[in-house]
């Protein structure tokens, strides 16, 4: 067999092709990461550790623009000792006791202890929050999610029934006096 410059240099072109093809098909993985191994919140509200405490999918659903909003998540203690966790929310100081081992769940919670008076941006955005354990603190992005959504409309804060006045409350009638 005789090997020619012609032969050597078509064998050589083609390794060359190949090589490239190679490069070309696998490049993107080597010189970017994979989006498989980034951690990142695969949820509408965020994700954040504050001490022994776990704050998983935290938001507000609200319509925004100075209307009040209901607090989402869970927080869980990690620890074996209860925690008091506050947060300072549109004018709302919130706070719970999580027992060692246990999580708040604020979907569940009474709208009373989650309420946030004023959520003074539109939905879409965040509102600015402080978190607390006691020992630390975290400022917060908390995102707004609108309250119109139907997978939200739900968790709307209702407006509180103001109290009636005595009268109408034992349900006494009262007379009018004559002019």
């Amino acid at each position: 067999m005789i090997f020619t410059t012609r032969n050597r240099t078509r064998n050589a072109a083609a390794a060359g092709v190949i090589a490239l093809s190679l490069l070309g098909a696998t490049g993107c993985s080597a010189v970017n990461d994979q989006a498989t191994t980034m951690q990142y919140s695969p949820s509408d509200g965020i994700v954040q550790d504050l001490g022994d405490l776990q704050l998983r999918n935290i938001l507000v659903v609200s319509d925004g623009d100075g209307e009040p909003g209901r607090l989402m998540g869970t927080v869980v203690n990690d620890s074996s000792d209860p925690i008091n966790f506050e947060l300072s929310i549109g004018g709302s100081e919130l706070s719970w006791n999580i027992p060692g081992g246990g999580k708040v769940v604020y979907d569940d919670a009474p709208q009373s202890e989650v309420l946030v008076e004023a959520v003074s941006v539109v939905p879409g955005t965040g509102i600015r929050a402080e978190a607390t354990d006691g020992s630390e603190s975290a400022e917060l992005n908390v995102p707004v999610v609108d309250g119109q959504v139907p997978y939200y409309r739900d968790y709307l804060p209702t407006p509180q029934p103001t109290p009636a006045s005595s009268d109408e409350a034992t349900g006494e009638a009262t007379e009018t006096p004559a002019p």
